[in-house]
């Protein structure tokens, strides 16, 4: 397995090595063609060797206005605004650019499947904070690798680029829950459109029936967007193209947009890949944005640690202290505010690491109390998903492991940014409630529990695997079989499981102890299991049936009991990085609460929680867009302010 990994990674390494070094040697004409591969290490264009006049100066003590701990999807929104603005600003971030720490494998969209698994052999990137879960019950006692992006981008340049929006009921539970309408859809919708710029389809690369027209109008006119592209990728793989007929044979309906409050139903996903050049886009393209526009109000810090905030006698935050990779302590002062934007993990721990935890923990650690919040930490939500695997014939990503001749074709099509690698190898989606008839055997415990979800809320999603997922332990495992495979995964969208975060020990440097407690309630049982059965009738469909190459390959036929279903389920599942909620947003009169509705820290003056550690639930669907929207809503707000 290992060899095998070496092997694909040299030779698509040895592809883009080759092209940067004969491109000033090919004729004008050609340079199209290697554009592509150059924007790997590029990204719009320009290594980041050096952050210019937006550097910050590491080891030495300076004074903003505002500093921001994390680079991440949400962090460089608010550093970018903010000093858009015309404020004193640092963002403080633990990595550095990920064309540097995970060349080529975080800027490709086909190649985001590595080192993702679930296995601590995959923990192994510079650009991932490498965190581990506690042993977990509900996924067969294992520990599982969590990646998280350790990098400018933060997750943005970690995840599977998906895009699309809340429903319209979650958007109505959210202003309901923190006491705040402007969270309702017609008030948030515009910062969904303030991060982003769309592209139409490209269609000498991709069929015109898997698009939808008329996209345009759910993002900002043409100019007035920001800097991270979003559209359809250039390549649809056949597999997706099967499972939408599979779709409409069990009752899914196609869903003209995933960005106007609705998701039940199906269609092909819009990706933040950067469609010129067929590359990842995610926040990085903030700091690029303030590179090139000379501002020298905002300063970046790389490879640096926020170790703690610290605060004056009143519980007003004065500013942090910063742990550089040589070891050196310095001190970054804020007059006005700290913004913690360190994701679900990191940003609950540099909280209770700071004083501003849960009690008991604060003291354990002996850590002096500044405010006692309970749930600090606590209310985790995540998304998880499974699914059945089956040999198809179809090409899929299978073959590119195993298939030499189909891997050098592969990458030279991505010259031209197309292909399969100009794809994040997830095409289409679609959600829904599940049917009656996979409800028979739901208790009336669960069927309450779902209650609590809005009727537009999806209980499931659907996603089309282009290839094997079996135990996730490295999407790179595919079977050596000769076939090639593909997946439809299933997430939980309508999670009942809470888990939880808490610190290791006192130093920053020390993984948080991670306990998502995944399938532990028994409604989500329910649900998952009920979900295998309803994918594996979609598989059963007479088109879908068609280009099967065999029977199913995993688990297999015969896992049929429901007992055996939910054993496959729990060696199995993966996370799908949506861990949130963990500093979660609500009320005054909710003591789980732990920031308000703008985002400010009960308790102290002075911080606020900007990432999706801030929602006060989980979204349906995939949260990129409502972290984006969420920092560009808290910016708005503190800019207005004046504060």
């Amino acid at each position: 397995m290992f060899l095998r990994r070496v092997f694909l990674l040299s030779i698509l390494f040895g592809a883009v090595s080759w092209a940067l070094h004969v491109r000033d040697l090919l004729p004008r004409g050609f340079a199209p063609i290697v554009s592509a591969l150059t924007a790997l290490f590029h990204g719009d264009g320009l290594i980041q060797s050096s952050l210019g006049a937006i550097g910050g100066v590491l080891g030495v003590d300076q004074e903003f206005d505002y500093v921001v701990a994390g680079g991440g999807t949400a962090g460089n929104v608010m550093g970018y605004r903010l000093a858009e603005a015309g404020f004193k600003v640092a963002i403080v971030e633990a990595g550095t650019f990920y064309e540097l720490s995970k060349p080529v494998l975080a800027t490709v969209p086909g190649l985001d499947v590595i080192f993702v698994g679930s296995s601590q052999n995959e923990a192994v990137s510079a650009a991932d904070w490498k965190f581990n879960t506690a042993s977990q019950q509900g996924a067969g006692g294992r520990n599982v690798h969590y990646a998280q992006g350790k990098c400018l981008g933060g997750s943005s340049a970690w995840n599977f680029m998906l895009q699309h929006r809340p429903t319209t009921g979650a958007f109505d539970k959210w202003a309901q829950t923190v006491g705040d309408d402007s969270y309702r859809q017609g008030s948030f919708e515009p910062f969904y459109e303030k991060t982003m710029t769309y592209s139409s389809p490209d269609l000498t690369k991709r069929p015109a029936n898997t698009t939808i027209q008329g996209n345009e109008a759910d993002f900002a006119a043409t100019g007035q967007g920001g800097p991270v592209q979003v559209g359809y990728s250039n390549y649809v793989s056949p597999w997706s193209t099967w499972l939408e007929k599979g779709f409409k044979a069990v009752g899914l309906g196609m869903q003209n947009s995933f960005n106007r409050g609705k998701l039940l139903g199906y269609h092909y996903a819009l990706t933040t890949i950067r469609q010129s050049d067929a590359t990842r886009s995610s926040s990085v393209q903030f700091i690029y944005a303030a590179k090139d526009r000379g501002m020298q109000n905002l300063k970046v810090f790389t490879n640096a640690d926020v170790s703690r905030i610290t605060f004056d006698d009143s519980k007003k935050a004065t500013g942090v202290e910063v742990l550089s990779a040589a070891g050196t302590r310095y001190v970054l002062k804020a007059n006005k505010e700290v913004i913690v934007s360190g994701g679900a993990f990191k940003s609950p721990q540099l909280l209770m690491l700071s004083g501003i935890g849960p009690e008991d923990t604060l003291r354990q650690f002996n850590i002096p109390v500044v405010a006692s919040r309970p749930g600090v930490g606590q209310n985790m939500w995540d998304h998880i998903f499974f699914g059945p695997s089956y040999p198809v014939k179809l090409p899929t990503f299978t073959d590119i492991e195993y298939n030499p001749i189909k891997l050098a074709a592969a990458t030279g099509q991505y010259l031209l940014a197309s292909g399969i690698f100009a794809s994040n190898g997830i095409d289409i989606l679609g959600w829904e409630k599940l049917p009656s008839q996979y409800r028979q055997r739901f208790s009336p415990s669960t069927e309450q529990a779902l209650s609590q979800f809005s009727s537009d809320w999806p209980e499931v999603e659907y996603l089309g695997g282009n290839g094997y997922t079996g135990t996730f332990s490295s999407l790179l495992a595919q079977p050596a079989t000769g076939k090639s495979y593909a997946t439809i995964l299933g997430a939980l969208v309508s999670p009942l499981s809470r888990g939880n975060v808490t610190i290791a020990s006192t130093s920053v440097k020390d993984s948080p102890v991670i306990n998502p407690n995944w399938l532990t309630a028994q409604g989500d049982q329910d649900v998952a299991v009920a979900l295998v059965r309803r994918m594996r009738d979609i598989w059963s469909t007479a088109d879908v049936q068609s280009i099967l190459d065999g029977p199913e390959y995993y688990p297999g036929t015969t896992v049929a009991s429901d007992d055996d279903i939910l054993n496959y389920i729990r060696q199995s599942l993966m996370t799908v990085w949506h861990s949130s909620c963990t500093c979660k947003m609500g009320t005054t009169d909710d003591q789980s609460a732990v920031v308000d509705s703008q985002a400010r820290v009960y308790g102290v003056k002075g911080v606020r929680v900007v990432d999706a550690s801030a929602f006060p639930f989980l979204p349906p669907g995939h949260p990129q867009s409502t972290v984006y929207a969420l920092a560009e809503k808290i910016a708005d707000n503190i800019i207005k302010g004046g504060k």
